[in-house]
């Protein structure tokens, strides 16, 4: 049963851990988001030792980097990576990986022993979804190109065709677990073409998260979420309003930019019924405060690419920007 904490406006990340603690509690799940690391490590390893528990890392948003300590150990007991559509390496689509600390080991070897049987026994998928892991670009770009009217129901078509491998199914959205499969040789193939370029991936994210707090420091409009120097997924900025947040995505949609909304909805991409994920707004107020107010801009683009989108959302006569007035003498 998930027990969620609220939301620290800097990491983006797991806050008041304390509060949220009770004799019932087994895990932490410590979420990078944006591949935002940041100061938190610390102090949510300093928790999970106190209450001896397990620590979980999700690192969905920053393939292959893992939190550590201040010799480099990696502090997480079990690290999950993606290689999925949407994450760092964009061209791989599916696919995973699961680093297990060999220190859990003596922490708890019934556990460790358990979990890396499980893994290591994954059957293959079966001939099916190998087709549609194949086919995905193919039958993906057939959708994108269908009038915006007839999109949505083109795409629920093509998933109950078995067409369309979506990354998150309808059943999912309303509490059913997915199985899960080891990858097969299609899937190993794509990854190991792309991981080599992994780290020149991160050189130009990292460069741009840098000219990104050059080029946008000190907007009247919009703030910083995170002072991080992170090779990040997407950069996050935060407005004062969600209608303020709108109108720069739909400025910037418009002008060929992929603009992430952050966890809008909050359990993106939605559950059936908030209840199905034991989640009430309640326990979350500043998450439901500020999630649609945050945009997270792009991290891949190239320097004139990022440029150009910082004056869409910084000249004198931006609609976003507040008008002032001039002063009546």
């Amino acid at each position: 049963k998930p027990v969620y904490t609220d939301t620290d406006p800097e990491t983006l990340s797991l806050a008041a851990l304390e509060k949220y603690y009770s004799a019932k509690t087994h895990a932490v799940i410590m979420q990078h988001t944006l591949g935002i690391i940041g100061n938190k490590v610390e102090r949510i390893t300093k928790f999970t030792d106190r209450h001896h528990l397990i620590l979980l890392e999700d690192s969905a948003h920053c393939l292959g980097r893992l939190a550590s300590d201040s010799k480099g150990r990696p502090v997480a007991d079990i690290s999950i990576h993606s290689f999925g559509v949407e994450k760092i390496l964009k061209d791989t689509k599916f696919g995973g990986a699961i680093y297990v600390n060999p220190q859990l080991r003596d922490k708890n070897p019934q556990l460790y022993h358990h979990l890396t049987k499980l893994l290591l026994d994954l059957p293959q998928p079966p001939r099916s979804l190998d087709l549609r892991a194949r086919t995905y670009r193919f039958h993906n770009g057939i959708l994108q190109r269908i009038p915006g009217r007839f999109y949505q129901s083109a795409r629920n078509l093509s998933i109950k065709s078995h067409l369309l491998e979506p990354s998150v199914y309808p059943y999912e959205q309303a509490g059913e677990q997915a199985n899960a499969f080891a990858p097969n040789k299609f899937v190993l193939d794509t990854i190991l073409k792309y991981l080599p370029s992994l780290p020149s991936n991160y050189n130009r994210r990292r460069k741009n998260v840098a000219l990104y707090h050059k080029v946008l420091a000190n907007c009247p409009d919009f703030k910083i979420v995170t002072n991080v120097n992170e090779p990040l997924l997407a950069f996050p900025i935060i407005f004062p309003t969600a209608k303020e947040a709108s109108t720069a995505y739909d400025m910037l949609s418009s002008s060929g930019f992929f603009i992430r909304r952050w966890y809008s909805p909050l359990l993106y991409p939605g559950p059936t019924n908030n209840r199905i994920y034991y989640y009430n707004p309640k326990m979350a107020p500043t998450a439901e405060s500020i999630h649609a107010r945050i945009l997270c801009l792009p991290t891949d683009l190239s320097t004139a690419e990022l440029k150009h989108l910082a004056k869409i959302l910084l000249p004198v006569e931006n609609p976003v920007q507040k008008i002032v007035k001039p002063v009546q003498k």
